[in-house]
């Protein structure tokens, strides 16, 4: 790999920033280099997204300075840092789901002639943005009708849709991408590269930063640990200098799946394009999902939640008939969603104590009055226990970092004592010590006969967990694996469209008779 020339394009030393009694920087110092690719690692709550988005111009520093090119800065300014050619992708989606792909790519830079905005000018620029990421969509379809996975990549070449750009600001840009299209994206960014120009690459994925980084900088609780060569590092070295402890337990469980069926489907059939879908769920299972993009892996968690409408099939919890025509429903049956997008579970101006009891009023009041040292009792057991990083449970929920917002929303559930729980990408944006004790929570879980459904985009990590895979391939069920089946081969063989060999599976293409109410055929 080539590391670029030793003159850096950036240094920040001793930065120092504070969020209310939250230090989320302690004198942290960074370097990146024209032409090179610099991971960022750190649990969640390190400082990373701080220091990206103090170059972004989104924060100004408390202390500290900014070298930029030979110049020195106190801080940025947004509009400074665009003009400098710095360019930030986010973590959490910006996307306005009401605009146009075209109106969203071109956000913040819309182009005009003579005072009036200029679309045709918009779309030009709009496409030559997407064609350099290797992506083509209907530049004039809503934002909202896309699936999580485009919206990500319409975020990663919104950086390219207008101005010089000289360093890239990548903020776990791939947790919502398929293979195919990190990657794409991986190859952009080594063009990018060698093309001189610098890129910070933020992510939890170690297998991602050993491929494509040519540094690495290390934070711990705001404050720089080390910078090494990737070439010169091994995973261990890299994730004892994040957690500064030895993990005990990576991905490993017994597994606790009884014989009790707690929840059967039977050729479902959704609105959003699932087709044909059957399974069943024991307790104390583990049950993993898996597909490529579009392949139902979150229209099929949103349609066991009642969050999309069933237009055919029958359920059954526990022997019973089951209908969810919508959440509420499903939480009554005590069926949980962690969803994918986090935006769709956080109240990010309440309170961590809010959010965490938003589903449990029931369990923290008694007839009709709250208990405030219950409540405070139970929301305290759980931040202790998921090390939630925050200084007081009154916090408002959108000052934590990604990863620690998402463990907040696994409590939630886990205080609502759910039986069936769907996680969906739980993992993502969360760092290897949070996941390792999100996996410790689930194998405590199911020991108790707690049912989860998991789907992942990390397939190493399901192999693992899960004691069963449903394998899905364009709306429909394809493979059900388990035992010497379940296999890495197997299941993307059958994730990409290969000949099934289920256990159990219907994979036949049958066409639905008129839709009739979900339910009305269990009553």
């Amino acid at each position: 790999m080539n590391a670029g020339p030793a003159e850096p394009l950036v240094e920040l030393t001793g930065i120092e920033k504070s969020f209310g009694g939250v230090r989320a920087l302690r004198g942290a110092s960074f370097s990146i280099n024209p032409g090179e690719i610099h991971a960022l690692l750190g649990e969640n709550g390190a400082g990373k997204s701080t220091l990206v988005k103090i170059l972004a111009g989104f924060h100004s520093p408390d202390a500290g300075l900014i070298s930029y090119a030979g110049h020195d800065f106190d801080a940025l300014t947004l509009s400074e840092s665009s003009s400098l050619g710095i360019r930030i992708i986010y973590q959490q989606l910006s996307i306005i789901d009401h605009l146009s792909v075209s109106q969203n790519l071109v956000l913040g830079r819309e182009h005009h002639r003579y005072g009036v905005l200029d679309p045709r000018s918009e779309r030009r620029a709009a496409q030559a943005a997407l064609e350099r990421l290797g992506v083509s969509l209907d530049l004039a379809r809503p934002a909202g009708s896309l699936r999580v996975a485009e919206k990500q990549l319409i975020e990663i070449a919104r950086a390219f849709a207008g101005g010089e750009v000289r360093l890239i600001l990548m903020d776990e840009p791939t947790s919502s991408l398929g293979d195919r299209e990190v990657e794409r994206l991986f190859n952009l960014v080594r063009a990018l590269r060698d093309e001189g120009i610098a890129v910070v690459y933020i992510s939890h994925k170690l297998e991602e930063v050993f491929e494509i980084a040519d540094r690495v900088t290390v934070l711990r609780d705001g404050e720089t640990i080390a910078t090494v060569e990737t070439a010169t590092s091994t995973p261990d070295q890299l994730i004892e200098m994040m957690v500064g402890r030895r993990l005990g337990h990576r991905i490993h469980r017994i597994p606790q799946a009884r014989e009790a069926v707690v929840l059967e489907v039977d050729d479902v059939w959704t609105a959003t394009g699932l087709e044909a879908i059957s399974f069943k769920l024991h307790e104390g299972e583990v049950l993993g999902i898996y597909g490529l993009l579009g392949s139902g892996r979150t229209e099929l968690a949103h349609a066991l939640f009642g969050a999309d409408p069933i237009l055919r099939g029958r359920m059954r919890l526990r022997g019973h008939p089951l209908r969810v025509a919508s959440p509420i429903d499903a939480m009554a049956q005590g069926i949980g969603l962690v969803p994918e997008e986090r935006v769709h579970a956080a109240f990010p101006l309440l309170s961590i104590r809010e959010n965490m009891t938003a589903a449990s009023i029931d369990k923290i009041s008694r007839r009709g009055w709250l208990l405030p040292a219950r409540e405070r009792g139970l929301v305290q057991h759980l931040i202790d226990a998921l090390r939630v990083r925050t200084p007081t449970a009154e916090e408002p929920l959108g000052r934590l970092s990604g990863g620690n917002q998402q463990k907040v929303i696994v409590g939630r559930w886990l205080l609502r004592g759910s039986s069936v729980l769907i996680l969906d990408d739980p993992t993502a944006g969360i760092d290897v010590g949070a996941k390792d004790e999100l996996y410790t929570l689930i194998g405590d879980m199911v020991a108790k006969g707690t049912s989860i459904l998991m789907s992942s985009s990390e397939l190493p990590e399901l192999l693992v967990l899960a004691d069963r895979m449903l394998v899905l391939h364009e709306g429909r069920l394809v493979g059900i694996l388990s035992g010497d089946e379940l296999t890495q081969r197997d299941v993307l063989r059958l994730a990409m469209g290969g000949q099934s060999r289920a256990n159990g599976a219907d994979t036949r293409r049958a066409e639905p008779a008129i839709p009739t109410p979900f339910g009305a055929d269990a009553q």
